[in-house]
């Protein structure tokens, strides 16, 4: 610090010496080498946490009980016609409701005539609503419990829910 204010040095234009060359160097040379051995240190603790972690996951994962299916292996899936429909209020508001049925493997009925009627009662039901009863995920619950109550009536227990897959209002 002292060779900077006295103006003797790199300042005043004298050359470094060959010993301030390597004194740098050697320096450079050892902050590289700490460097290198820390970051080692770091990715070998890394690498043994994650595998305590793992080990851990893959233990717990196996102790846990396989989840159950939420439908029968041979329940069907049948797709609904889209419902376009007017709401109660306002009344320039449109609504579209695009769904499908679970239906139980037992059902033998005519699945034409049942899909009529519970899109029938889709539209008759969606017609008594204004937008306020669609507003956020509150909603659309109240909405998917009361078209599955009803198509399970419609269809006396056959439905064993209705998937809403769109909701559209203009």
């Amino acid at each position: 610090m002292a060779k900077w204010l006295t103006g003797t040095g790199p300042v005043s234009g004298e050359r470094k010496t060959a010993a301030d060359r390597s004194g740098f160097w050697s320096g450079f040379f050892l902050l590289t080498l700490i460097s290198v051995g820390a970051g080692a240190l770091v990715a070998v603790q890394s690498v043994q946490i994650t595998k305590e972690n793992l080990s851990e996951e893959y233990r717990r994962a196996r102790n846990h009980p396989v989840l159950e299916l939420t439908y029968d292996t041979s329940a069907r899936l049948r797709k609904l016609d889209p419902v376009v429909t007017n709401l109660a209020a306002p009344k320039d508001a449109w609504v579209r409701v695009q769904a499908s049925i679970v239906l139980s493997d037992e059902y033998e009925g005519d699945l034409s005539v049942l899909k009529g009627r519970i899109e029938e009662d889709i539209l008759s039901y969606v017609r008594t609503l204004s937008i306020s009863h669609l507003e956020g995920a509150v909603g659309l619950q109240h909405l998917r419990e009361d078209l599955n109550d009803r198509a399970q009536l419609r269809s006396d227990g056959e439905v064993v829910e209705v998937i809403v897959e769109s909701l559209v209002i203009q």
